[in-house]
């Protein structure tokens, strides 16, 4: 493929990938998923880069644990103004960190079509275990607050840990899609 042809299709890709409706980017990741899981999932350099990504990403959910977030977030959620989950959010999600998602077993769906929240917010909290950038890496003023500096500093390794693991994955399925087209 000559250069011209790699950049027009890396354009559409791109364009599938982070632009259009999420329910777009979801039907792409699923799609994905239907064609190529069990390939990339075989793939050993893939398949060790998403254990280690997924491993981050549980280390995180310790620390947000630890610092209980999901206690502090809820109740902030359940105020007039809401959270920091708003429907607005629900664009930050890219077609790549859905079919992450899907990758690691779970089960993607719009959860919520409310307009309101995140159409990935469950009753429970996100159903996504790979989040979109700003959802890792916002901490709110009462977060802030609430929580020990130690505690923020171990919670920011870890979130820059797993955005790091992330951005490979991304890296190496952008890399894999390059070579199917």
């Amino acid at each position: 493929m000559n250069k011209r042809g790699l950049e027009s299709s890396l354009t559409e890709l791109y364009g599938v990938v982070y632009g259009g409706a999420v329910a777009d980017r979801l039907s792409f990741a699923h799609e994905l998923a239907h064609c190529y899981g069990r390939e990339l999932l075989a793939d050993e350099v893939i398949a060790a880069q998403l254990k280690l990504t997924l491993q981050r990403a549980r280390l995180l959910e310790q620390q947000m644990t630890v610092m209980e977030m999901g206690k502090t977030c809820s109740a902030c959620a359940v105020r007039p103004d809401g959270g920091c989950c708003s429907y607005y959010m629900t664009n930050e999600n890219d077609g790549l960190q859905l079919f992450m998602n899907i990758l690691a077993g779970l089960e993607v769906s719009v959860v919520r079509d409310d307009g309101v929240e995140c159409s990935f917010l469950g009753s429970r909290g996100c159903i996504l275990l790979l989040k979109p950038l700003f959802c890792l890496n916002y901490n709110c003023a009462e977060i802030k607050q609430v929580s020990a500096p130690a505690d923020l500093g171990r919670l920011e390794q870890k979130t820059g840990d797993l955005l790091r693991a992330q951005v490979v994955l991304e890296q190496l399925l952008i890399a894999f899609l390059q070579r199917q087209s």
